[in-house]
């Protein structure tokens, strides 16, 4: 019985492990690009994303309230490959130099990108649902976090 249990777990660590990308390379996130959308009653979330060059993507995100019909947030993002790592770059207003965070883990459908010396978010998470939508986890020092559910769409 313990032969038949190691084995099970050994497949499954193998099954995982063939189905995992290799995060060195930004072809694997190439299901960002495009543009997404998220609505709720008091605001209105873009991003979108286009490839510049086989080793940059550049992104924008804002937000738009609603109740005071003006943008409330912005931010320009770039996915850029270097060295053999990936680093989501993130500029906001509230800071006066870019952020990075490294991809640290990858699959067909999730990209986690990280960077434990940043106050808040700490951890970006995307993860793309069978459906083609995009769901963003954002989180960070004592349990803060919050999440974003996007669907594909054109981008104003």
């Amino acid at each position: 019985m313990l032969k038949i249990m190691s084995l099970l777990s050994l497949c499954l660590v193998f099954q995982t492990a063939l189905h995992a990308k290799t995060c060195d390379t930004l072809e694997s996130l190439t299901w960002l690009l495009g543009n997404w959308k998220s609505e709720s009653k008091e605001l209105q979330i873009n991003e979108s994303w286009k490839q510049l060059s086989s080793n940059t993507f550049e992104g924008s995100a804002y937000t738009f309230s609603i109740e005071k019909n003006a943008i409330v947030s912005s931010e320009t993002i770039r996915l850029v490959e270097m060295s053999g790592e990936v680093f989501y770059v993130v500029k906001v207003a509230s800071n006066d130099l870019p952020i990075a965070f490294k991809l640290t883990t990858c699959t067909a459908e999730t990209a986690v990108f990280e960077n434990s010396l940043h106050d808040f978010p700490q951890k970006l998470s995307y993860h793309m649902n069978k459906e083609g939508n995009v769901t963003v986890f954002v989180s960070g020092e004592k349990g803060k976090r919050f999440s974003i559910e996007y669907i594909a769409g054109n981008a104003s």
